[in-house]
C-alpha cells in the first residue's frame, strides 16, 4: 500500500487528477443544464409541443445547474483542505444501517486513530451510494485523510485518486452508537 506524502495532498499527482475531473464533470453539469434551459425555452417559443414539454425541459435543466453548482463547491472545500492539509494513513470501519427505503446513501464510516492519539471519528459521506461504494473494500484497512475530523475533509483510498467529502456526525447519541457496531467497542465519548 502506498504511503501517503509528505506536505499538502494537492501535491498527490492523482490527487489533482482527481480534483480536477470532479471540477470538470460540475462544470459539464452546469452546461448541459444551461444547454437544456435553453433548448426549453426553443421549443416553448418555436415548436408546436404542449406546455408540459417545456416545463419538463425547464425543470430538468434546474436540477442540472443546481446539482452542478453543489458539486463546484464541494469541489472548491476538497481543493481548500487538500492545499492546506496533508494526507494521513487511517484505519476505517464501515457502520451498516438499517436499509430504509428512500433513506438516502447513508454511508458512516469511523476514522481510528487519523492524528495518532487513538482517537475515532465518526463521519457521514457525502456522495452517491454510488461513488460512496467504491472505499467499501477498505473497510478494516488504511484510508487516505485530509482535513480535520471535527470540521470535515476528504478521504480517499490509498493513492489519492477517489476523493469524497465527509462530515462529522453531531448527534452524539448516533456517533456513539455508530462507533459501537462498526468497531465492536464501547467508547466512552463520541
Amino acid at each position: 500500500m502506498p504511503t501517503p506524502p509528505e506536505g499538502s495532498a494537492l501535491a498527490e499527482p492523482a490527487t489533482r487528477r482527481a480534483l480536477r475531473g470532479y471540477r470538470l464533470r460540475a462544470c459539464a453539469l452546469m452546461l448541459v443544464g444551461a444547454m437544456l434551459y435553453a433548448a426549453g425555452w426553443g421549443v416553448e417559443r418555436y415548436a408546436d409541443l404542449p406546455a408540459a414539454w417545456t416545463l419538463l425541459l425547464i425543470l430538468v435543466s434546474g436540477c442540472c445547474v443546481v446539482f452542478g453548482l453543489v458539486a463546484h463547491v464541494q469541489a472548491t472545500r476538497m481543493r481548500r483542505v487538500l492545499t492546506r492539509r496533508p494526507w494521513v494513513a487511517c484505519t476505517c470501519r464501515f457502520h451498516e444501517p438499517p436499509t430504509v427505503p428512500g433513506g438516502g446513501n447513508q454511508s458512516v464510516l469511523v476514522l481510528i486513530d487519523p492524528a495518532g492519539d487513538g482517537a475515532q471519528h465518526v463521519l457521514a459521506v457525502v456522495a452517491t451510494a454510488r461513488r460512496a461504494r467504491r472505499l467499501r473494500p477498505y473497510d478494516g484497512t488504511k484510508v487516505w485523510y485530509a482535513g480535520n475530523p471535527a470540521r470535515g475533509g476528504v478521504v480517499s483510498p490509498p493513492g489519492g485518486g477517489f476523493l469524497l467529502w465527509t462530515r462529522p456526525i453531531l448527534v452524539r447519541p448516533w456517533s456513539r452508537y455508530v462507533k459501537q457496531n462498526a468497531t465492536g467497542t464501547n467508547p466512552a465519548g463520541a
